[in-house]
């Protein structure tokens, strides 16, 4: 069997992009030039690759809609989803709790995976009421959020806006995308994944051991994406799946010899400071109980239609 695959080049991938781990039964390529995540979505589901990455949202609409791939519990590019709010830097706010009774701005949807997974945290990492905030979301919500009392209004309609608004003082945070794993415990912060923050700006959560006290607290560490693989691969190949965690797993492994020395040295922190390593693979304790927050807000969120299980969505494989 020879498999193509859509990845990211990160340097837990980069072990498989360069062909250095064996699978069983077969050989692939890898295409890495897509660094958008969205874009590496659908290059994957316009059918010219076996194996790549969906939202966790997108393929629980499939699923129910009786079209999935095969989803595995490979999580290439989680984001702890709390340096992802800033604020002024001349701000009094300094804590999530202080957002309560303010105004808080987006570009994206509510329902889209970086808002999710940032309301999550604000309600299940740091108890906050998600009805005591004003949302300015630039996307409208596919259809109305009528499963949660959320305070929505239409918002800025681009990230320069959305900036524009906040240094002005017509909003008092903002939310954004960033780099993940380590990169979103200890920056540098790039907004939207490619845009300096301006200096008159800096995040509401900046200290890396807040963040990491949040997660020994509740283990929570947002997973919003999976790869998936072509299901009629399956038939042909039963241990499919099985096999292409083990590679991932083994490219993960050797990520350290693809780091830079910073990179590398921040990817050690990040376990020292969490009191272990968040990016094993498989379904254990701490991702269904992630999976299984981020899938009831998206379902609150109506961005899903049913509440599905972490069992569900990986098809009850014994991981």
């Amino acid at each position: 069997m020879h498999l193509r695959f859509m990845l990211p080049s990160f340097p837990w991938t980069r072990a498989l992009e360069t062909g250095r781990i064996e699978i069983p039964g077969v050989t692939y390529e890898c295409a890495p030039f897509i660094e958008n995540a969205p874009d590496r979505f659908a290059a994957f589901a316009l059918g010219g690759y076996d194996v790549g990455e969906d939202s966790v949202r997108g393929y629980i609409v499939k699923r129910l809609r009786g079209a999935a791939p095969v989803a595995l519990p490979v999580f290439l590019d989680r984001e702890h989803m709390q340096r992802n709010i800033f604020v002024r830097a001349d701000s009094s706010l300094r804590h999530p709790r202080d957002l309560i009774g303010k105004r808080v701005g987006t570009r994206q949807s509510l329902q889209s995976g970086t808002c999710a997974g940032v309301l999550m945290m604000l309600e299940s990492g740091y108890g906050i009421a998600l009805d005591q905030i004003q949302w300015h979301a630039g996307s409208p919500p596919e259809r109305a959020i009528d499963r949660m009392p959320l305070d929505v209004i239409r918002g800025p309609r681009t990230d320069r806006e959305n900036l524009d608004l906040l240094l002005r003082g017509e909003l008092d945070a903002v939310i954004s995308n960033l780099e993940g794993r380590y990169w979103s415990l200890f920056g540098p912060d790039l907004l939207d994944h490619e845009t300096v923050p301006p200096a008159g700006i800096r995040p509401l959560v900046e200290d890396p051991t807040v963040i990491a006290n949040t997660y020994r607290d509740t283990g929570l560490y947002p997973i919003t994406d999976v790869v998936v693989v072509r299901r009629e691969l399956i038939a042909e190949q039963p241990e499919l799946p099985i096999d292409l965690v083990g590679a991932f797993t083994e490219a993960n492994a050797l990520a350290s010899e693809y780091r830079s020395g910073i990179e590398d040295h921040l990817a050690r922190l990040e376990v020292d400071l969490l009191g272990e390593d968040p990016h094993v693979y498989g379904l254990n304790a701490k991702a269904r109980r992630n999976l299984d927050l981020f899938v009831d807000l998206l379902y609150r969120l109506e961005a899903i239609d049913e509440r599905i299980g972490p069992e569900e969505i990986f098809e009850g494989r014994a991981w």
